[in-house]
């Protein structure tokens, strides 16, 4: 049997499953009461029929059939207790169908064996019980007519045909009776059947009907709770009568308090005439009319909101007024935005009016532009001021008018919807304003441009400032000349044009000849008039195409586009001998000496980068020749610069491996032929060369930096051998140690100088600074002499080394204080010759010492002979080859041991054991 027949049709609707349902609870309710009735009624017909019927029918199978029966009910009983599905609900239906069948078919066999095993007199008795417990069994599953009809087949048909075949017309009659009995039966299943369906489907109807009813409820509340607005009700005369829970929350003012005209007290003191007067118009109004009005209310917390009240009446069908439907809104933060708005736009009229933004309105229907206030302040056109497009472009210069006709164009076509660019603007007196334009075009549904809204900002003084930022960016501000960022790009730009034409471009690097002897001696002033001067020289001599720039200091560049295959040498000496001119500053005059280095490209540099450096070599070899030359790059110049950096490189790890040390060469007193003192020669140990002399690093004399370390590397190293040489009662005399004009810079030489011998606690009086004639020039020539006289004070001898070679004059002999003049071994080495201008020389500098009390010294004696001319000449002190060689500091010990013995041999003094002692004139106990 088909399930979907235990119950109505299934609709769309889903009734059947409420059906299904209802069907199942009635049957779980009525089918253990049937499970009782017939266990009755099985164990009365047993017993009764126990007494003439064998044991195993009147026991034996009720027996089986009550089992089945406690199993069956025990199944029921428990799926009352459970929450079952409509899925298990239908498995469970047909389940009771089969079960139906099964114990009814059973419950019929039995009581019809039961028939034919009692004598006549009982068998009417025991078809009644079967009959009768059939008939039990059918009301009870009222709820499931197919299975009522089924046990009343199986339990009471068997019975009721033996009783109609049995040709005993009691009997017979009797069997019709069951028949009648049983078609009232199935006639009243019928029929409660379908009173029983037609309950549910009206239970099931009203359940959902309550259901939908309630969901409605649910949501108008939930709606009404959650609704930002507050929706109320009014009777005809304004009085309100329903009002949202919402009110409370938002005014703290109860429902009760607020009804009828108690929600007035929630408004603001100033709004309430105003709501009051319009609401009473709108009541006298009539049906047509409404309300739509805004106020501040009260919150629960005591401020105020803006809300906006609305309300409709609503009408009967003679057109009276039955009840008023309104709500109220939030629109504090809208009318807070609008308030916003309005500032925003007055300060941005008056910003506009400030910056000079002038506001326009482009009509496309009319083809008109509105102007705001200002076009005529900005642009100058007080009389006829049109206000047309083709006006706007005729005025916009002809360079930019293409881009204006190319937006406008975008514009209408629909491919920009908003825009920024500038333009320069014509104004009525004829300048040009530079304007930033900027706005947005509003279309139409079709897409076509409608209105076109935007600003135009004059950016005229912006653009002067960017000009001004932009030169700034890419010239010298001291001589107006590009610099080095500009001079970068310029060489790039021409070696880029170069490759395209197969053309060289030729690159100069010209430096100001002793520039910063200029800048020490004259003053900075003096040195900007300088570069001033060069840097307009330079920019007037400069050939057709070629540009000048000012990398820094100063060094200055040139850029020469296209040049020839004879190079740029002549053209860069006429340009160098024009600037070479003297220049006036202060009614003076200063002579300028300029020296350049030139370099080719390609020949001499793939690229901008390396054809600079290559003219910075030509220019370094340049200055090295002498001042004011022109140098052309070539190759070997590289080598050049490689062997300096490796100079540099060797002092540094010199310096950090601590190799540099200091070798002794002894002086000798000319008169008596003892050693006086010795001078600390700078040497230092290369790793694979070996002991090297101080010409190696040359370079690193040149550099501020390492000069001064070296300086301070070897003072230490010589104050040590002194105090190992004092402690041992070795008496050596002065040591002398050379100073740079770069120890002097710094400005605490003396200092570190004399600091360093008292943490040793050696007297000054050991110690003698040689200086070369530099020192005393530029401006740091009162940080020497303030060096030079604390030294002095302290008992340190100073030495001015190569004198007559240099700058010296008897100026600074008498401003600086000097102990020692040193004659220069280029003197020395020529006075064994007939050569009367260097004896002549010698004997001029050892006459002004003698006259201004001074000791002096002769470098490089190497033959008797030269001693022998510098003793008639009355020289002080010798140095030199002839005496010895620089002596490592372990030496110095056993050469003056050995001096007295050899002092014979070299120069003719008797050989006599004695210390080292001052020269025989005595010089003030200096």
């Amino acid at each position: 049997m088909d399930v979907t027949s235990l119950s109505p049709a299934m609709d769309a609707t889903g009734q059947s499953d409420a059906l299904l349902r209802e069907q199942y609870m009635s049957l779980r309710r009525q089918i253990p009461l049937m499970y009782l009735l017939m266990s009755i009624n099985v164990a009365f017909l047993a017993i009764v029929a126990s007494r003439t019927v064998p044991a195993a029918i009147s026991l034996g199978l009720p027996s089986l059939l009550l089992l089945l029966v406690a199993v069956r009910a025990g199944v029921w009983l428990v799926r009352r207790q459970r929450t079952v599905s409509v899925k298990d609900m239908r498995k469970h239906l047909r389940g009771t169908l089969l079960a139906a069948t099964v114990l009814s078919l059973l419950f019929g066999c039995w009581g019809l064996l039961l028939f034919g095993e009692v004598d006549p007199v009982r068998s009417s008795s025991i078809a009644l019980y079967t009959f009768v417990g059939s008939i039990a069994c059918c009301y009870c599953l009222q709820a499931l007519p197919e299975a009522a009809r089924l046990v009343l087949l199986f339990g009471a048909a068997p019975v009721t045909i033996r009783l109609l075949l049995s040709g005993d017309w009691y009997l017979v009659g009797t069997g019709l009776t069951f028949l009648l009995v049983a078609a009232v039966i199935l006639r009243t299943l019928a029929t409660n059947r379908s009173a029983f369906s037609e309950l549910l489907r009206s239970r099931s109807e009203m359940s959902a009907l309550v259901a939908a009813l309630q969901q409605s409820q649910e949501h108008y509340r939930f709606s009404v709770d959650l609704n930002p607005q507050i929706p109320w009700i009014s009777d005809p005369d304004g009085h309100i009568c329903e009002l949202s829970p919402r009110w409370t929350m938002l005014t703290g003012l109860s429902i009760s308090e607020s009804l009828g005209t108690g929600w007035t007290r929630a408004v603001h003191p100033d709004d309430l005439p105003q709501v009051l007067e319009r609401w009473t118009r709108a009541l006298q109004g009539g049906p047509s009319a409404v309300v739509d009005l805004r106020y501040r209310l009260r919150l629960a917390h005591g401020a105020y909101r803006w809300v906006r009240a609305r309300s409709y009446p609503r009408v009967d069908a003679q057109g009276r007024i039955v009840k008023w439907y309104g709500n109220l809104e939030d629109i504090d933060e809208q009318v807070a935005a609008e308030s916003a708005l309005k500032e925003s736009e007055e300060r941005y009229r008056l910003a506009s009016r400030a910056t000079n933004d002038l506001i326009w309105d482009w009509s496309h229907a009319t083809d008109k532009i509105e102007w705001a206030d200002g076009v005529e302040r900005v642009l100058g056109y007080t009389e006829g001021l049109r206000n047309t497009p083709n006006w706007w472009v005729e005025l916009v210069h002809p360079e930019d008018r293409p881009e204006m006709d190319a937006m406008c164009n975008r514009v209408i076509d629909g491919t920009d919807d908003s825009w920024s660019h500038e333009c320069r603007f014509r104004t009525a007196d004829g300048s040009y304003v530079h304007l930033l334009s900027r706005g947005y075009v509003v279309r139409d549904g079709r897409g076509r441009p409608k209105r076109s809204v935007g600003a135009l900002l004059d950016i005229t003084q912006e653009k002067r400032a960017e000009e001004d930022l932009r030169r700034a960016a890419y010239h010298d501000p001291l001589t107006g000349l590009p610099n080095r960022a500009r001079f970068a790009e310029q060489l790039g730009q021409a070696l880029a044009a170069a490759r395209q034409g197969d053309r060289r471009v030729g690159v100069v690097v010209i430096d100001v000849d002793n520039f910063k002897a200029i800048n020490d001696s004259m003053g900075h002033a003096a040195g900007d008039t300088v570069l001033r001067s060069v840097g307009a020289r330079i920019a007037a001599e400069l050939p057709p195409g070629a540009m000048a720039a000012r990398l820094g200091g100063d060094e200055f560049a040139l850029v020469l586009p296209d040049v020839g295959p004879e190079g740029c040498a002549d053209r860069v000496a006429q340009l160098l001998d024009a600037v070479s001119r003297p220049v006036g500053i202060d009614e003076g005059v200063v002579e300028i000496g300029i020296s350049a280095g030139a370099a080719i490209w390609p020949v001499d540099g793939a690229d901008a980068e390396a054809v600079l450096k290559s003219a910075d070599l030509a220019l370094y070899a340049a200055k090295a020749d002498g001042a004011g030359k022109l140098e052309s790059f070539r190759p070997e110049m590289r080598a050049a610069v490689e062997l300096r950096k490796g100079m540099l490189r060797d002092a540094r790890a010199a310096l950090a491996d601590d190799r540099v040390i200091p070798f002794y060469q002894p002086k000798i007193a000319l008169g008596s032929g003892e050693v006086v003192g010795f001078e600390a020669l700078l040497r230092w140990h290369h790793p694979e060369r070996g002991l090297q002399p101080p010409q190696a690093i040359q370079a690193a004399f040149e550099d501020s930096a390492l000069s001064t370390l070296l300086t301070d590397r070897m003072l230490d190293r010589v104050l040590a051998d002194i105090a190992a040489w004092s402690s041992a009662g070795q008496p050596i005399g002065r040591i002398a140690i050379n100073g740079s004009p770069a120890d002097f810079r710094r400005g605490d030489f003396a200092e570190r100088m004399l600091g360093r011998l008292h943490r040793l606690g050696l007297p000054s009086a050991l110690l003698e600074l040689e200086v070369t004639e530099t020192v005393f020039l530029g401006q740091v020539a009162d940080t020497v002499e303030r060096a030079l006289s604390t030294l002095r004070a302290e008992g340190v001898t100073i030495a001015l080394d190569d004198f007559g070679t240099g700058y010296a004059s008897l100026t600074h002999l008498q401003q600086f204080p000097v102990d020692v003049l040193k004659i220069d071994r280029a003197f020395v080495s020529r006075l064994d010759s007939d050569n009367s201008a260097d004896i002549a020389i010698v004997h001029g500098i050892i006459d002004i010492a003698r006259r201004m009390d001074v000791r002096t010294v002769a470098e490089g004696v190497e033959n008797p002979a030269q001693l022998e001319r510098l003793r008639e000449l009355g020289c002080d002190i010798a140095q030199g080859y002839l005496f010895g060689r620089a002596l490592s500091a372990q030496r110095v010990a056993s050469f003056l041991e050995g001096w007295p013995h050899l002092k014979q041999d070299v120069g003719g003094w008797d050989a006599q054991p004695g210390l080292p002692h001052a020269p025989d004139r005595a010089r003030g106990g200096r």
